[in-house]
C-alpha cells in the first residue's frame, strides 16, 4: 500500500510536469531491420515503403555500445530487461510491464505509449542474443507517429569471448511536419537508453566503511549489535536529518526486533528491502538494497545500490563493517560518491555512539555558555547524541577554535559534527575501491 502511495505521488509530480515530460519520455524502441518490407497506415491497410504517402518520413535510428569485459550477451540481455524495459532506462518516465507465457508488454507513463515484445532469438552458436519490439499503441501525446509502422531490435553479439556489443536499432514513419522533433527525441532517447544498460553492467564501485569498539570501552554481542542497527538505522533512520522513514511489510524473523523488512524514505521516494540475514558464532550481517533506484531517487542518481552491514566478535572489540555497492550515473559520479560517502560514514558515527552510549542526549546552549545573549536562560532542550545534530552540537560544545575559524567552518557543512577524515586516525576508516569480483 505505501509503495502504492509512494507511485501515485510520483505521477502526480510528472503530471504536473507534462509539458517538459513531452520533450523528454519518447520511449526508447529499439530498431528496423532493413529487410523489413512492409508497414501499415492510419486505417490498418498494409502498404509497402514505397507506398508511404510523400507527407510521410521514415526515421531510423541506430547507437552501438561495447560493454565491459565479462558480460556475456544473456546477461547484457537481462539488464536491457530490467534496467531498461521494467525500469525506463534513465529516462524521465515510469514504466507499469505485464508478462504472461503468451505476452511481454508495457506502458509509459504520463504518455500512455504501449510497446510489446515481438520476439527474442538465442543463437548459442554465433553467440547472439536479439529482442524484438514494437509500438502498439504511441498514445494520446505522438500524433505525428503513424500507427503501426514502428519496428524495433536490440542485438547482444559475443565479441572476442571477453564482452558483448550492443546494437539498437529503431525506426518508424513519421508526418513530415514531426520528422526533425522525432528524429532528434528519438535519437537523444535511444543513447541516453543505451548509456543506462552500459553503466548498469559496468563493474561497480565499492565503499568500505568500518570501525571498531574497543572491549575496554564496552563488551557488545554482534547479534545484539545488528538488532540494535535495523531499529536505529533502519527503521528509524540513524538520527540523519531527514524525515523519519516509512516501515512496511513483516517484521524482520532473524535478529531484526521491531525493525520490518521493507522501508520507504520521503524525500526522495526510494524504496529499500532487507533482502537477506545471516548468523554465525562469532557474526551477524544483514544485506539491503534500494529497489528502484533512478532519476524519480534525487540526489540518489544510481542505476544499482547494494549494501552488507556486518558485526563480527574479535579480541580486540566489536568490528562494524559497511560494504556498499553502487553503479551510479556516469555523469554525476564524483557527487554520488561523495554523497555516499557521507551518508553511510555518518550512519556507522552515529550508530557506534548508539551502541556504546545507549541514550546519551546533547543539551541546546547558548553559544560559549554565553547566558546574557539569551537572557539568563541556560539550555533550551536537549537532543539525542546518537544524532547527526547531536554531532553537530558536541563538536560546538567542545570546539576550541578561534571565532574566525569557527566562522569559516559554517560554509563547510561536511565539516560539522561527528567528521573526519577517514584514514587510519579516524574512528572511522574508509575507502573506495573498483568491485572486480562481482
Amino acid at each position: 500500500m505505501t509503495s502504492q502511495l509512494a507511485l501515485l505521488l510520483l505521477l502526480v509530480s510528472l503530471a504536473q510536469l507534462v509539458t517538459t515530460v513531452l520533450c523528454f519520455s519518447f520511449p526508447l524502441t529499439i530498431i528496423s531491420s532493413s529487410d523489413q518490407r512492409h508497414y501499415r497506415c492510419r486505417l490498418g491497410v498494409s502498404r509497402s515503403l514505397d507506398e508511404i504517402s510523400n507527407d510521410d518520413d521514415i526515421i531510423s535510428i541506430s547507437t552501438q555500445k561495447q560493454l565491459s569485459d565479462g558480460v556475456t550477451p544473456e546477461q547484457a540481455k537481462d539488464a536491457w530487461m530490467e534496467y531498461h524495459w521494467k525500469k525506463g532506462g534513465g529516462l524521465p518516465i515510469l514504466v507499469l510491464s505485464s508478462e504472461s507465457p503468451t505476452v511481454i508488454e508495457r506502458t509509459i507513463l504520463p504518455t500512455l505509449m504501449k510497446e510489446q515484445i515481438v520476439e527474442e532469438i538465442q543463437d548459442d552458436e554465433q553467440g547472439l542474443v536479439e529482442v524484438k519490439y514494437k509500438v502498439t499503441d504511441a498514445g494520446p501525446f505522438f500524433p505525428g507517429i503513424i500507427p503501426n509502422t514502428h519496428d524495433a531490435s536490440v542485438k547482444f553479439q559475443s565479441f572476442d569471448d571477453k564482452s558483448t556489443v550492443m546494437t539498437w536499432n529503431v525506426s518508424f514513419a513519421s508526418l513530415k511536419e514531426w520528422q526533425t522533433f522525432y528524429e532528434t527525441l528519438t535519437q537523444w532517447t535511444v543513447e541516453t537508453a543505451a548509456t543506462t544498460v552500459e553503466e548498469c553492467v559496468a563493474v561497480p564501485r565499492k565503499l568500505n566503511v568500518r570501525t571498531l569498539i574497543p572491549t575496554d570501552e564496552i563488551k557488545i554481542d554482534p547479534f545484539l549489535a545488528r538488532k540494535e542497527c535495523l531499529e536505529f538505522v533502519w527503521a528509524s533512520g540513524g538520527g540523519l536529518p531527514l524525515i523519519p522513514p516509512i516501515p512496511f511489510g513483516k517484521v524482520m524473523e532473524e535478529g531484526g526486533g521491531s525493525a520490518r523488512q521493507n522501508l520507504l524514505r520521503i524525500p526522495p521516494f526510494i524504496t529499500e528491502s532487507i533482502v537477506d540475514t545471516s548468523t554465525l558464532d562469532d557474526q551477524a550481517s544483514f544485506q539491503y538494497r534500494l529497489n528502484r533506484p533512478g532519476w524519480t531517487t534525487i540526489p540518489f542518481l544510481l542505476h544499482t545500490h547494494l549494501g552488507k552491514v556486518s558485526f563480527t566478535s574479535t579480541t580486540q572489540g566489536l568490528a562494524i563493517e559497511w560494504e556498499v555497492q553502487i553503479r551510479s550515473y556516469e555523469i554525476v559520479k564524483p557527487i554520488i560518491e561523495k554523497l555516499v560517502e557521507m551518508v553511510v560514514a555518518t550512519l556507522v558515527r552515529n550508530l557506534r555512539v548508539k551502541l556504546i552510549e545507549q541514550d546519551a542526549v546533547v543539551s541546546i546552549k547558548p553559544p560559549r555558555d554565553n547566558v546574557k545573549l539569551t537572557m539568563g536562560v541556560e539550555e533550551f532542550g536537549k537532543v539525542s547524541k546518537a544524532s547527526w545534530l547531536g554531532g553537530v552540537l558536541q563538536a560546538h560544545l567542545s570546539d576550541k577554535r578561534s571565532t574566525i575559524e569557527q566562522t569559516v567552518s559554517l560554509v563547510q557543512p561536511w565539516t560539522w559534527g561527528r567528521s573526519g577524515a577517514g584514514d587510519e586516525s579516524d574512528v572511522v576508516q574508509y575507502e573506495w575501491s573498483q568491485d572486480d569480483n562481482n
